[in-house]
């Protein structure tokens, strides 16, 4: 997994759903800011391309200082499947080990000349979803 920092000009969009640089995620009538472990999880999952993110790894990232309970990355997940609706099921728990994201996804990054996003076609290898933006 190559992670980088997207900064507030990229997008990661799946099956239908957007997660804004600026942390606000959108799609299927939801569009609210995330806190900000909740985002840094999601993107962190996002930027898996669908493998498996062992909760230490996960906690080692998004609580760099370390004093924190895996409750804290379990809330973040819950929370995280909530705001999804019912595409919860994106968000896979490997029991025992960590999580994994299962919908592809594309980052995209706002064309400095543009208000809009680029054109593009993904699949969801979850759903089968054929979406062109």
């Amino acid at each position: 997994m190559t992670l980088t920092n997207e900064g507030p000009t990229a997008s990661s969009v799946f099956a239908g759903w957007t997660l804004h640089g600026d942390g606000r995620l959108t799609g299927d009538g939801v569009d609210i800011q995330l806190p900000p472990k909740e985002w840094q999880v999601l993107r962190l999952l996002l930027a898996s391309d669908g493998a498996l993110i062992t909760k230490d790894r996960l906690l080692e990232w998004v609580w760099p200082r370390g004093e924190v309970a895996e409750e804290s990355l379990t809330r973040c997940i819950y929370a995280l499947r909530k705001h999804l609706k019912m595409d919860k099921r994106f968000i896979k728990t490997i029991y025992g080990r960590g999580y994994r994201f299962t919908c592809a996804v594309n980052v995209r990054q706002h064309e400095p000349r543009q208000t809009g996003l680029g054109r593009s076609q993904r699949i969801c290898s979850a759903c089968g979803q054929v979406r062109h933006d």
